[in-house]
């Protein structure tokens, strides 16, 4: 019985040593993970060696990750995970390459164009395990397809198609005007800027100012920018600018002046006796004038009748003075 009891102790002590020398399932520092083959064992016998990997993205940069379970114990762990860095890009001709974020695995680099180029390919690129995953794009130059002809005008050079920064130059036809840029160029949109001008007839017609003469300037037909001088007649003064030029429009600029007579008018309102009752009253243009005094000579036809005459007298659409009485034959 005691020999019984005894071996049952032993095979238990045994058991207890076989257990107490396995190592149980390692675990890894950060980035990094046992190697597939590993990963399902939950315990290690002693003197068992496991391996550890680095995550997707990071580089082992110390130790192989090798470990072995000795007496229960792994040995320390030394492998080290660092991400992967794919460095710079090469050089974008005509072209930027820049890193926000930085150049390890996830990072993006971004590629812009410089002015007058567009970008050929992705503007984004990202760092992986392997390294950048795609092609570096190229930057092109900007061109611009030919540009729309115009009617009763020309343009120069005529080509196929147009380089950033190249310019196109417009003409008109005899007789007809330019309406708009002269020049347009090619953008960076591949585009031509600003919009194509136009030809269009410009005549103006010659000025009716009445009570004026014609000075100098052109002669009909009045084209683009055509000038005219006009004075008024003596006795009118001009409102306005005795210089018109013919603009886009087919206007004269500024518009047209008038000739306002610097004369005085008379109107006389008369009250006839009845001797003279079959005169009839009209308006008088005063022959004579003294502004200074408001003293006035109008011609008066004779008469033998006494008539009863206000004189409302008139100079520029004002009237001046107050309205004068007098009391005399016709």
């Amino acid at each position: 019985m005691c020999c019984k009891l005894l071996f049952v102790l032993i095979i238990h002590c045994f058991i207890y040593f076989i257990i107490g020398q396995q190592c149980s399932k390692p675990v890894g520092r950060q980035n990094m993970q046992l190697k597939d083959e590993y990963i399902n064992k939950k315990t290690f016998e002693d003197g068992s060696t496991v391996a550890f990997v680095c995550d997707v993205g990071y580089t082992p940069v110390q130790d192989s990750g090798v470990i072995t379970c000795t007496a229960g114990i792994w040995s320390p762990l030394q492998l080290i995970c660092e991400r992967s860095n794919c460095g710079s890009l090469a050089e974008v001709p005509n072209g930027q390459v820049s890193y926000p974020q930085g150049t390890q695995f996830g990072d993006k680099a971004l590629i812009t164009c410089n002015t007058g180029y567009k970008l050929v390919g992705k503007s984004e690129i990202t760092c992986g395990t392997q390294g950048w995953l795609d092609r570096l794009p190229t930057c092109e130059v900007a061109k611009c397809l030919q540009p729309s002809g115009i009617a009763n005008g020309m343009f120069s050079p005529r080509k196929e198609d147009y380089t950033y920064r190249e310019v196109v130059e417009y003409s008109c036809n005899k007789d007809y005007t330019l309406n708009g840029s002269k020049q347009i160029t090619c953008e960076e949109n591949d585009t031509f800027k600003p919009s194509p001008p136009s030809c269009i007839w410009v005549e103006c017609k010659d000025p009716v100012i009445p009570n004026a003469v014609y000075i100098d300037g052109s002669r009909p037909p009045h084209r683009h920018k055509a000038t005219v001088i006009y004075n008024c007649k003596h006795g009118y003064k001009m409102n306005g600018q005795g210089t018109l030029t013919c603009d886009i429009n087919s206007q004269w600029y500024p518009r047209i002046p008038e000739c306002i007579s610097n004369r005085i008018y008379c109107l006389v309102l008369c009250i006839l006796t009845a001797a003279c009752s079959h005169l009839t009253c009209s308006e008088f243009l005063c022959l004579e004038s003294n502004q200074s005094n408001k003293s006035f000579t109008c011609f008066i036809h004779e008469c033998s009748c006494y008539v009863y005459c206000y004189i409302y007298c008139v100079f520029n659409s004002k009237m001046l003075g107050e309205p004068s009485y007098s009391m005399g034959r016709m």
